[in-house]
């Protein structure tokens, strides 16, 4: 039966509790007080911040949304991998403390990157990086991609990091991460070489495809539930400028934008140096205006605009800034978007396969719905956003985590979607993850009707009540428990640290073998 707009607003019951959180600990009340963080000063001193003190305000004020600044205990600072063991020594130790892990900050979901009254480790001090051998870039894991852009765009060679300067590349990384060479390169995850972690029981080791190569595979879209990682090394390539920015487009140009982008999609004409996303804006603080806008490069520049012509050469257009630049300046010029927000941004995302119909459809539900839900949380702009995913590992590349193997092409057909609400007043939250919900049931709901559905669930832009593991396939999802198994058998980082976690209720059983006691 057709899911009409009329038929689907009526499930848009916004301000109802939101449900769907039991996969996650971050609404986990922590009543820990300060006896931790003296346990760790006496042990860190030179790490440890504590409230009112400047380090620890500068932490807290670094977080791009409003949301995200909760108030722990204290501050970790640590600057060196020795640091990290010894701290998550200590909180290992006490199961009754949670702790958060902190790189660039901008994963949108409550309590997975700060955590109130319990420990947090902002990775800041652990942001160095170097060009350590030809083809390899090293970073510390506090990096964020324009720290990592500054230094491999003055030697004509790049990596795999975020398109936003101001994403830090820890969660970027452990979570897939699309980059600007992603198209032609795969998933972002995919070009780390080895990284350094530190385990729940103290231990320091490398992971990559012949040391702990299981955790290697699953740190790679698994983020934060094997242990933390302190440093990573990068492959390089050789790359210059390349074409790309943001335009601007005038009333009248939706329709023809979405079919350029359905036919930019064209599993027959795949285009491996095409990239960027197609948003759609609604602010109805400034006149109720619906806006599009692509942002997208082409990493051959002297073929500009390649498969992107459907999309940028649509008219009229109200502003046009594409220019042949280094990568990293795409990358400053995005953060300029989240850096510092004033208001709260929430988010969510699902995939689906493409069709001649399937984004008219999902852009009419959104368009049709979105006013009446802005209208009730006065200062609430949407953005809803399409995106390309991208190749599977080749047969001979080590494994991720992410569920595709390499004889499919997901790059050739699949899409996914972001849906975003930024909002002033705090009082609107509840509703408007409520709403986020629902909006993913209604888009699921159109495409399965297409029958172009599929299960994927892109961690990076996933809200907290979805489940981006279980998205991943029961195989993945089988390997992820037995990794966490193996080297977090006592599920320290099942238990006490926040984010998409593992087991969902199942219990974390003892491993056969324990590598690392």
């Amino acid at each position: 039966m057709y899911l009409s707009t009329s038929a689907v607003f009526g499930l848009l019951v916004v301000g109802r509790s939101v449900a769907g959180y039991a996969h996650n600990t971050t609404n986990i009340t922590n009543t820990t007080n300060t006896t931790i963080c003296d346990l760790l000063s006496s042990t860190l001193p030179t790490t440890i911040f504590w409230p009112e003190s400047q380090t620890y305000n500068s932490t807290i004020t670094s977080y791009p949304f409003p949301q995200l600044r909760l108030h722990p205990k204290c501050v970790i600072r640590p600057r060196s991998a020795e640091d990290v063991s010894k701290a998550v020594t200590i909180l290992a130790k006490h199961p009754e403390v949670k702790f958060a892990i902190k790189g660039g900050g901008h994963n949108a979901n409550v309590g997975f990157n700060n955590v109130e009254d319990g420990v947090t480790f902002d990775m800041q001090s652990l942001k160095a990086v170097q060009i350590s051998q030809p083809g390899v870039v090293t970073a510390g894991a506090g990096a964020l991609s324009q720290d990592v852009y500054d230094v491999t765009d003055k030697h004509n060679i790049s990596v795999m990091v975020g398109r936003v300067g101001v994403v830090g590349i820890a969660g970027f990384l452990t979570g897939g991460g699309v980059s600007f060479f992603s198209p032609e390169q795969g998933w972002a995850a995919d070009a780390i070489l080895n990284m350094q972690v530190v385990l729940s029981s103290g231990a320091i080791v490398n992971a990559n495809k012949t040391s702990n190569s299981d955790l290697f595979a699953a740190l790679k879209g698994g983020q934060n539930n094997f242990g933390i990682v302190t440093r990573f090394d990068l492959r390089s390539f050789p790359a210059g400028p390349v074409w790309g920015g943001r335009i601007t487009y005038g009333n009248g140009t939706e329709d023809a934008l979405l079919r350029g982008f359905t036919q930019f999609k064209d599993p027959a004409k795949y285009d491996p140096y095409a990239s960027g996303w197609l948003t759609f804006d609604y602010n109805g603080a400034r006149a109720k205006l619906f806006t599009p806008v692509s942002i997208m490069w082409y990493t051959k520049p002297e073929q500009k605009p390649g498969a992107l012509g459907n999309i940028t050469n649509v008219v009229p257009k109200l502003a046009d800034s594409t220019v042949v630049a280094p990568v990293g300046e795409f990358a400053r010029n995005a953060s300029m978007a989240v850096k510092g927000s004033a208001k709260r941004t929430i988010w969510a995302t699902t995939t689906f396969r493409i069709s001649p119909t399937i984004l008219h459809r999902i852009h009419g539900l959104w368009k049709e719905l979105v006013p009446k839900i802005c209208e009730q949380f006065p200062g609430t702009a949407s953005q809803l956003t399409f995106q390309a995913i991208m190749p599977a590992p080749k047969a001979d590349s080590p494994p991720n985590s992410l569920g595709f193997s390499s004889t499919e092409a997901p790059e050739k057909d699949l899409v996914f979607l972001q849906i975003v609400f930024s909002y002033p007043d705090p009082s609107a939250s509840e509703g408007l993850q409520s709403a986020l919900k629902d909006f993913v049931g209604i888009f699921d709901a159109a495409a399965e009707e297409e029958g172009v559905k599929h299960r994927f669930v892109y961690l990076n832009f996933a809200a907290a009540f979805q489940d981006p593991f279980a998205g991943y396939g029961a195989d993945s999802l089988r390997g992820l428990r037995r990794v966490a198994r193996r080297y977090d058998p006592q599920g320290v980082f099942q238990k006490q640290v926040g984010g998409f976690k593992l087991f969902n209720g199942t219990t974390l059983s003892p491993p056969r073998q324990r590598r690392y006691p």
